[in-house]
């Protein structure tokens, strides 16, 4: 039986720090909030909430930080998703919808190395809800492992039962137990080697 991956997009693979970080700590708590109160907006919709709320405080255009958004380029170690590719099978996991992930990673010159693209959307709910995370594992199989480099994300994959890799890219301490820190995605390929 082929291990399972599901890797985190924004964060993970696509690097957002080129993005005003104060929106993207808005976008997230925007997930956050939504999901607790059971109300779902689309993820695109959240983004451009987050750069208006952005704006009334700095100048800039919306359209621009949009396109920015759209625009992330990914972490140059992700050319070793072919080998952890050959070694597992990969699936994309995020809060972002199915053609949104899709035109980033087709964007990036990954898309070829994925297997499917799982969106919270999907369950109307946004990670760390349990509920996006046993939805994947519904769909796609267990065993399963979660990718990320975002804590909530982590925390959120654990408590729904998923096994979790942290991609440890800024060398932080994490106070939660995962399975397995990898410091890119060239060390967790060399860790796939060896547990082959």
């Amino acid at each position: 039986m082929r291990l399972i991956l599901a890797f985190d997009v924004f964060g993970t693979l696509l690097d957002t720090s080129s993005f005003p970080q104060e929106i993207r700590r808005k976008q997230l708590e925007l997930t956050w909030v939504y999901t607790v109160m059971e109300k779902f907006v689309p993820f695109r919709e959240i983004t451009r909430q987050a750069i208006r709320d952005y704006l009334l405080v700095n100048e800039g255009k919306e359209e621009e930080l949009m396109n920015s958004w759209l625009n992330l380029k990914a972490y140059p170690d992700v050319k070793f998703l072919g080998d952890i590719s050959a070694l597992a099978d990969v699936f994309a996991l995020s809060n972002g919808s199915v053609e949104e992930v899709k035109d980033h990673l087709r964007r990036n010159g990954i898309l070829g190395f994925f297997k499917g693209i799982v969106s919270a959307e999907e369950v109307r709910a946004y990670k760390p809800s349990p509920r996006v995370y046993k939805h994947f594992m519904e769909s796609v199989g267990y065993p399963a492992f979660l990718v990320s480099s975002n804590w909530f994300d982590l925390m959120g994959a654990r408590n729904a039962g998923m096994g979790t890799i942290y991609l440890n890219r800024r060398m932080e301490k994490l106070a939660l137990e995962v399975d397995v820190i990898a410091r890119d995605l060239e060390k967790l390929a060399q860790y796939l080697r060896e547990k082959a």
